[in-house]
């Protein structure tokens, strides 16, 4: 890491990784909302919106729009002491990154339109976080004003919006002038950069903005309470207690390794807190994580309390805990304290391997503590933490006053009064990379299972995918799959955590394949595969549901598809019915043909290969009884004149999807992806720009059944229009065969080689991404190559490709409509309220 200070006094941490074809890019100001003066809270984070509203170069919505275009991504945030914002572009899009952040830290524009709209931006946040959701402002920002008793510490950072309105822009420019100084800022990089050409360019765009006096910081000091502060406020509509306490935490800045060891204990708590069937508990250094603030921070505990409970049983629990923890000879002790420090070290790994993330935590560390470098000595600091530390911890919070936060069921919201400071004046105004292909390994198995391997050394960790078609009998009862995916789960969760390992195991379903993910220990990836093996896969046969449940009792009940995506879901089973022969097999969880395992971690690539294969032997095609009989080609059902109509009474929103059969090939992916993108799979596309008021319309490519297709998706408000299906056909196919200018192409190439190049950022979205390529049959190094390959498809070949995957072949037409239709106007109802396909004469749908 390379550390530099500019002569304004702007601070500098470059942070290269050549791994990274992306770079990320941090600015912290040292202000938050700490730093408000009375009469101006949520001042600080009314600013940030602000800040993103225009600068002296780029006015209105274009800083933003030039982040998009690269199909980057760029957010700001507020806490205690810091404000951040952030983004991350291609690496070769690193100048302009710079230039628009420079050019806002110079000279960003207030003006009173801009200032309107984010006041009433800011006032819908506030209302939905702490009025709208359930059991709103608990535990923060209500908990701050019971355990402390400064303004500082203990107001509002949200602020009272009605209050907010009477701030001027004449305000606005006096708040940056003050606090957005450079002195009073970090810049931070990290990814795919060279430190040098870095340099030159920080000191070329940062250079000359003037340096600034810089305010100092706001005094936090206060004396602990004495005893323990009550506060209590009512929830209806709820049917549980939460209770939330607060305890003051060490200073970092001069006890990190007593802050560190109230961290471990923190997660030890989360155990013990929850014995005797009181309900789980949830604990958290600082209001918004570890080491993000100065001190004071906060302990928090929270719980949600049985019926009839008392609040007073729930911190006898807490107390129950601690006294449990402060003995450091207790047997067990010492192993659940390595446990847990292994866990927080991992988990401290795993969450920094994200481009953004890490940039961010840098520059956090350097603002409020000056040592950037605890970012990698945190690991190392925890494993120090023992036994008798975490003891110590222990017995010093029982020893301590605390904050105890009570929301009861009532019939109305009340909440403890907010802290008020007394009246103060307020101040008057013045004046570009490529990814790197890894190394890799390839195997089929015996049983047909694609088993890819690939080196990714950024974590200890291995991150591990397992994508299996479903077949006939799994797309014949979507819902009774769901069913299955969702008993898996809770078998292989239960027996993962059994072995006392640290990872996750996650078993899910599309409807069209079953997937299991999850991420463990380099050297325990084969007790986790075993634990799939075990528990998922080579149940398959004994999970299955023809018509009984897993025992041959009665039907198990379809669990409801999640409700964004609930329609889309009923009209792709209904597709997919319609493909398949009349014949098929019981709904089973999936066997080994067709699957695909994909493993990132350290290690050698062909060895977890070998590992891979030997642990799948569980995994026989006697597993797949169920799904003999393949479904016809993808072209034999399709048809311009096939019209599938599905009722959902009470639907809000009508929905279409017009689909035609498509290939997928390693040769002509690029110009599909393109010309897919270009014509509505972007805010910049055909689609996007030429839209009708109240009609949102996208394209896509996936899979349906057994083969791949193009989509158009189109919803919109109230009963579905018939008509609306052919106005939908003509058009995608009237731009479809329009062909694309190299305008058009050029910024669909930029956007989409930046939105590829995001999937590098960390190891768990690489995993993701590699086992979708490696399910459609690309090779193991296409992900690597797509981002060149995408800018370097000839414009003619987009061009035929929208062509040929939208205008050239039957359009078969999905359609999902609302109950406010006549019924005699529609065709029968070939989909049941559960989202599963219902066998019609013949194996249709009508």
């Amino acid at each position: 890491m390379h550390r530099f200070t500019l002569p304004n006094g702007l601070r500098v941490l470059l942070a290269p990784s050549h791994r990274h074809p992306r770079v990320a890019v941090a600015v912290h100001y040292g202000v938050g909302f700490r730093s408000e003066p009375p009469g101006r809270e949520g001042f600080a984070h009314l600013f940030e919106h602000l800040m993103f509203q225009g600068s002296e170069q780029l006015t209105g919505g274009e800083f933003y729009d030039r982040i998009h275009r690269l199909g980057g991504s760029a957010n700001g945030t507020t806490h205690q002491d810091y404000t951040d914002y952030y983004q991350a572009v291609p690496a070769s899009a690193l100048d302009g990154a710079l230039f628009a952040e420079a050019d806002r830290m110079r000279a960003p524009l207030f003006t009173e339109e801009a200032l309107a709209e984010q006041l009433r931006g800011v006032a819908l946040e506030i209302h939905g976080t702490t009025v709208e959701r359930p059991y709103g402002g608990f535990p923060w920002p209500l908990l701050p004003a019971v355990l402390y008793r400064s303004y500082a510490n203990a107001h509002d950072g949200y602020g009272d919006a009605e209050r907010l309105r009477a701030a001027t822009v004449a305000d606005c420019r006096a708040f940056f002038a003050e606090h957005y100084a450079p002195g009073n800022a970090v810049l931070t990089l990290a990814g795919g950069f060279d430190a040098a050409e870095a340099r030159a360019l920080v000191e070329r765009h940062f250079g000359d903005i003037p340096a600034r006096p810089v305010p100092a910081r706001p005094d936090l000091r206060e004396k602990a309470p004495e005893a323990d502060r009550w506060a209590y406020g009512t929830e209806p509509g709820v049917p549980a207690t939460a209770v939330a306490l607060g305890y003051r935490l060490p200073d970092p800045a001069d006890d990190l390794a007593g802050y560190l060891a109230h961290t471990v204990l923190a997660r030890l708590l989360r155990a013990t807190g929850a014995q005797g069937g009181g309900g789980p508990v949830e604990t958290s250094c600082g209001f918004f994580g570890p080491l993000d603030a100065l001190a004071p921070e906060t302990l928090v505990v929270t719980g949600l309390l049985p019926p009839d409970t008392a609040p007073e049983r729930f911190v006898e629990r807490v107390d129950a805990g601690l006294a449990h923890w402060a003995d450091p000879g207790a047997p067990g002790h010492g192993e659940a304290v390595r446990t847990a420090v292994r866990d927080l070290a991992l988990d401290h790994v795993r969450r920094h391997d994200d481009l953004q993330t890490r940039a961010r935590a840098l520059g956090r560390l350097e603002l409020l503590f000056g040592r950037p470098g605890l970012l990698a000595e945190l690991p190392d600091l925890l494993a120090d933490v023992g036994a008798a530390e975490v003891a110590a911890a222990a017995r010093a919070l029982r020893g301590t006053a605390r904050a105890v936060l009570v929301l009861t069921p009532g019939p109305e919201r009340t909440r403890p009064a907010p802290y008020e400071a007394p009246a103060a004046p307020v101040r008057s105004a013045r004046a570009a990379g490529e990814p790197v292909v890894p190394a890799w390994a390839e195997t089929l198995t015996p049983a047909g299972t694609r088993v890819v391997c690939y080196r990714d050394e950024r974590t200890p960790l291995a991150e591990l995918r397992i994508k299996a078609p479903l077949g006939p009998g799994g797309w014949r009862a979507p819902g009774r799959v769901r069913r299955l995916a969702y008993e898996a789960q809770l078998r292989a969760g239960a027996a993962w955590r059994a072995t006392g390992h640290f990872g996750t195991v996650q078993v899910t379903t599309d409807d069209q394949w079953l997937e299991v993910s999850g991420h463990a220990p380099a050297e325990r990836a084969g007790d986790w595969l075993r634990t799939v093996v075990g528990t998922v896969l080579a149940a398959g046969t004994g999970g299955s549901v023809g018509s009984g449940g897993p025992n041959g009792s009665a039907p198990a009940p379809a669990l409801p598809a999640p409700p964004a995506t609930a329609l889309q879901r009923a009209a792709d089973a209904a597709l997919r019915l319609r493909l398949l022969p009349a014949a098929g097999g019981a709904a089973a969880l999936p066997g080994p043909a067709g699957a695909v395992v994909v493993v990132t971690g350290p290690g050698d690539p062909d060895a977890t290969a070998a590992l891979v294969t030997r642990t799948l032997a569980g995994w026989s095609a006697a597993d797949a009884a169920a799904h003999e009989g393949a479904a016809p080609g993808p072209g034999d059902a399709y048809g311009e004149d096939t019209v599938l109509t599905l009722h959902r009474p009470g639907a809000a929103e009508a929905h279409v999807t017009l689909c035609a059969p498509a290939s997928m090939s390693t040769a002509t992916e690029a110009a599909d992806y393109l010309a897919t993108a270009a014509l509505g799979g972007w805010f910049g596309s055909r689609l996007a720009v030429d839209r009708t008021p109240g009609l949102t319309v996208i394209t896509g490519r996936d899979t349906a059944a057994a083969g791949h297709r193009a989509y158009l998706r189109a919803w919109y408000e109230g009963p579905h229009r018939p008509e609306t299906v052919r106005e939908l056909r003509e058009r995608v196919r009237r731009m479809a065969r329009e062909p694309f200018t190299a305008a058009e192409a050029d910024a669909t190439r930029v956007f989409c080689a930046g939105q590829v190049l995001s999937v590098f950022d960390t190891q768990e979205t690489l995993a993701d991404m590699l086992c979708q390529t490696a399910a459609y049959g690309h090779d193991a190094t296409w992900l690597m190559r797509l981002p060149r390959a995408l800018r370097e498809a000839p414009l003619a070949d987009v061009s035929r490709a929208a062509v040929r995957m939208f205008a050239e072949r039957p359009l078969t037409a999905l359609a999902v409509r609302t109950d406010a239709v006549d019924a005699g106007a529609v065709r029968t109802d070939g989909v049941g309220t559960d989202g599963a396909a219902r066998d019609l004469p013949g194996g249709r749908a009508a």
